[in-house]
């Protein structure tokens, strides 16, 4: 039988505007209401806002500062329970940012399934300007080695966050068999980043989810919300629904272009 879940992930930008861009995120949050919600970039105020906005939902309580201010996991209680959680170092260069995840039990099917979550170096940080070699990659192939150390035999896989890369990470990642939702939807690569006109810059796709197992990502968009001409952040977010207990291949290495 097909289990339909909803999972969004997210970078909610910190602090930055943040007295401005509270009414707009706590909008989206109540009208989206994820079935799994990944975050990036998360603050206490971000966190006690998506708290109140998704009542029914619950996330990781965890003594590691990294879980209050990078990264966490929102899910629906109606839909899964929680049955284990834990944070892989990546050798980040941001020190409380880890690869997040939960394993969590679906209760209609009883079948459970790994969500993870990370944020990799920005391009833009001191060493990669100054030594010209991407972290990035290193940082993928330590998240193919986490999935891999952590992930039951068989177990289905979702994967997102902000990985600041189009290319080598995203490729390593393919590789290792995992698909993205821009490919597994047969729909072009969309920018995730800026939200115009809350924030500026290039358009870029910055943030992704890829999925591998048992689980087939049945449509994906990038978000455009707005509440007046604030967005929640100045990423867009990444949606996809996913049917869980079926399977879809990985076609290979030639995955969706911009």
């Amino acid at each position: 039988m097909t289990h339909r879940v909803v999972a969004t992930t997210y970078n909610l930008w910190a602090d930055s505007r943040w007295s401005e861009r509270t009414e707009p995120l706590r909008a989206y949050l109540e009208l989206t209401r994820p079935d799994v919600l990944c975050v990036q970039e998360l603050r206490p105020a971000s966190r006690d806002l998506i708290d109140a906005a998704l009542p029914d939902h619950s996330r990781v309580d965890d003594e590691f500062e990294g879980w209050l201010r990078e990264g966490n996991i929102w899910w629906s209680n109606a839909i899964f329970e929680l049955l284990e959680h834990g944070a892989e170092e990546l050798g980040l260069l941001s020190p409380l940012r880890r690869l997040f995840w939960v394993r969590l039990r679906h209760l209609a099917s009883e079948t459970t399934v790994l969500v993870a979550t990370a944020h990799y170096t920005w391009q833009g940080n001191p060493r990669e300007r100054t030594e010209g070699s991407s972290p990035r990659i290193a940082e993928s192939l330590a998240t193919v080695e986490a999935l891999e150390r952590v992930a039951e035999t068989a177990e289905p896989v979702l994967f997102m966050g902000d990985l600041n890369d189009a290319t080598n990470a995203i490729r390593i990642l393919r590789e290792a068999g995992l698909l993205d939702s821009f490919t597994a939807c047969g729909a072009p690569l969309q920018p995730t980043h800026p939200a115009r006109p809350t924030a500026s810059g290039n358009p870029q796709v910055l943030d992704w989810q890829l999925h591998r197992g048992a689980i087939r990502c049945m449509n994906s968009h990038v978000g455009e919300y707005f509440l007046g001409d604030i967005a929640p952040s100045d990423h867009k977010p990444v949606v996809a629904t996913y049917a869980l207990g079926e399977r879809t291949d990985v076609a290979g290495p030639g995955a969706a272009t911009s």
